[in-house]
């Protein structure tokens, strides 16, 4: 006793600090809370871990029973978050039982699904599930909403290692349990590990406590102290004691039952004998006269002890059209890939168009049972080892007589002058010949020079009819022209022949002259180009002899009589010029000549003299 009794403070003290009122279901090691609280789901969820639980899951018939069971007990009819949620960025897969959604507890996700309704298909949004109670608005079941949005309560779940009895009366009193995740209630059918029990008894005796302890050296978890608490008198109305009151000498008084009963949890009352408490059951137990009756969840059989239940493996039976994989308690149904499940509870599959879906070709899309296959558009083919669709050149296989232009998915026949294409644009075909012959009542004479009468052919002379006019045929002389007699106009000036053109008196080969018109525009295009190229060529190389010349010519040397200049002869003596001009040896005959053909100036007959000069040659 005192080494519970810090234990018993440290509790009196957490209860005293207050707890909050809710209802509370305990069942085999774990409690079910109700709280009504409006909050999203993330608060929800806050809520529950900071008790040291989560968001109650559904993940069997049993557990939702008991969510229900507890809904139904505390008298609650709207929608409560529970622990099933769908993160953002994840997909919701139809085909699965619970749509792609996972329990935030974690653990096996199992094939259990009660969905009131389909969830909105997403994969961008965060989604989160809640228990709707049957109403008005449709049946029970879970309900998806968007996870910011609040609801007005929510559903937690505690685990624990074990949960002990109720706290046993020796009369009659009151009982209030303080839980571990911080629920007070009077109401509890099981106490988990870790509760604090506070006892009024009606004789009016000090509050008494008790604390759930374990697990004990044989296993299981008990009170302490173990009761009972709230001793009677049976002298003082039986003791409180609703059959017998037993007050044996050395034994505080007590409460018993007669033969066929037992005392219920209040140790006053009495109940009629139940032989399924405790459960000798796996699963849930019936009383029965004289013994009682196990029963097992949906999806396990009992055992061949009549008290075990084992797994039931529905697969056996085909239940699913493609393929179905059995899990404990239950089995799911699978559909191949390109199928989606349909019909009551998933087991039928449907076949998934995905052509519906934007972009699933380039261009053309054919669904086909379980997969889809993506073609092209006429004028288009396959790329290999790929869908894209790449352009077929049909002007490759030369299809139209004269020029193809290819465009995308198509193409399109450029006819010749004359020629008038098809209404699909694929072909050409001849157009209206313009006749050749001037009617009789043209207004030109016959008697004109110009136009001999026996002329019955436009004469095809290269010389007055180019074959590479653009003038057409019909541009000739109309039937009421006005030429005048004396003016010489030959058939081939007024008429020109355009290439490609039929024209009447050709006779057959008309048509071969209308298919070698691009062709000889051709021809003429080619040997205009290599004209000019010629003409350049030319061109460079008149400019590099000229460069070549102009290399050759030099500037002439540079001669010592530059600086001097001729002068005529003074009419002095032969002997004065002699004794005057040291340089008179210079302009002996033979000398005279040779400076002349040096300095490259012409000098007349007369006799000149050279007058020195200091630099600069000054003639006089």
């Amino acid at each position: 006793m005192a080494t519970l009794r810090p234990l018993l403070l440290l509790l009196l003290l957490a209860w005293r600090c207050g707890g909050e009122d809710a209802e509370v279901l305990c069942a085999d090691s774990a409690c079910y809370t109700l709280h009504r609280d409006e909050s999203n789901w993330k608060s929800a969820q806050e809520r529950c871990q900071d008790n040291g639980g989560n968001l109650a899951p559904a993940g069997s018939a049993g557990e939702a029973e008991r969510l229900r069971e507890l809904l139904a007990s505390a008298g609650w009819a709207g929608p409560a978050w529970l622990g099933l949620a769908l993160p953002r960025g994840h997909c919701v897969r139809p085909q699965e039982p619970l749509r792609g959604f996972s329990w935030v507890a974690g653990g096996e996700q199992g094939n259990f699904s009660q969905w009131a309704s389909e969830p909105a298909v997403t994969c961008v949004s965060a989604r989160c599930v809640a228990l709707r109670p049957p109403g008005p608005h449709g049946p029970a079941g879970w309900a998806d909403r968007a996870c910011r949005s609040t609801l007005p309560a929510f559903l937690c779940k505690f685990s624990f290692q074990g949960m002990c009895g109720l706290l046993p009366l020796a009369g009659r009193g009151t009982v209030t349990y303080a839980t571990p995740f911080g629920v007070r209630s009077a109401r509890l059918a099981a106490a988990p590990f870790g509760t604090l029990a506070e006892v009024q008894c009606d004789s009016g005796r000090a509050a008494a406590f008790a604390v759930c302890k374990g697990p004990l050296a044989g296993g299981g978890f008990a009170w302490h102290p173990p009761g009972p608490l709230c001793p009677v008198d049976c002298g003082h109305h039986n003791g409180g004691c609703q059959q017998l009151c037993l007050d044996v000498p050395g034994e505080p008084p007590r409460c018993a039952c007669h033969p066929g009963y037992v005392l219920a949890a209040d140790m006053a009352s009495c109940l009629a004998e139940d032989s399924c408490h405790p459960n000798p059951c796996q699963g849930s137990c019936r009383p029965r006269p004289g013994g009682f009756e196990c029963g097992c969840e949906p999806g396990y059989a009992l055992a061949a002890d009549g008290r075990g239940c084992s797994d039931v493996d529905e697969c056996e039976s085909a239940p699913c059209q493609h393929q179905c994989r059995n899990i404990p308690g239950g089995f799911q149904c699978l559909c191949r890939p390109g199928y989606s499940p349909a019909g009551p509870a998933g087991h039928q599959c449907h076949d998934v168009d995905e052509c519906a879906q934007p972009h699933a070709c380039p261009q053309l899309c054919i669904n086909i049972p379980g997969s889809f296959r993506c073609t092209c558009r006429p004028g288009f083919q396959r790329q290999p080892g790929g869908d894209s669709c790449l352009d077929v050149d049909e002007c490759l296989r030369d299809p139209c007589p004269g020029a193809c232009r290819n465009f995308p998915g198509g193409y399109e026949c450029l006819c010749p002058p004359g020629s008038l294409r098809d209404a699909d644009g694929h072909g050409c075909s001849p157009g209206e010949a313009i006749p050749n012959r001037i009617p009789e009542s043209s207004s030109i004479p016959e008697s004109s020079s110009s136009i001999p009468q026996s002329s019955t052919v436009i004469p095809q002379s290269s010389g007055s009819i180019p074959k590479s006019s653009g003038i057409p045929k019909s541009s000739g002389i109309p039937q009421s022209s006005g030429i005048p007699r004396t003016t010489r106009i030959p058939w081939t000036t007024g008429i020109p022949r355009s290439l490609g053109m039929p024209t009447a008196g050709l006779g057959a080969g008309s048509d071969e002259h209308s298919a070698d018109g691009p062709r000889l525009l051709l021809y003429y295009i080619v040997g205009s180009l290599v004209a000019i190229l010629l003409l350049l060529a030319f061109a460079l190389a008149l400019v590099a002899c000229r460069k070549r010349a102009a290399r050759r010519e030099k500037p002439p040397a540079k001669n010592a009589a530059d600086n001097y200049c001729w002068v005529p002869e003074q009419p002095e003596s032969r002997g004065e010029r002699r004794m005057f001009s040291p340089f008179s040896w210079w302009f002996s005959p033979e000398n005279r000549s040779r400076s002349k053909r040096r300095s490259g100036r012409k000098i007349g007959n007369s006799e000149v003299k050279i007058v020195g000069t200091t630099g600069v040659p000054k003639a006089r």
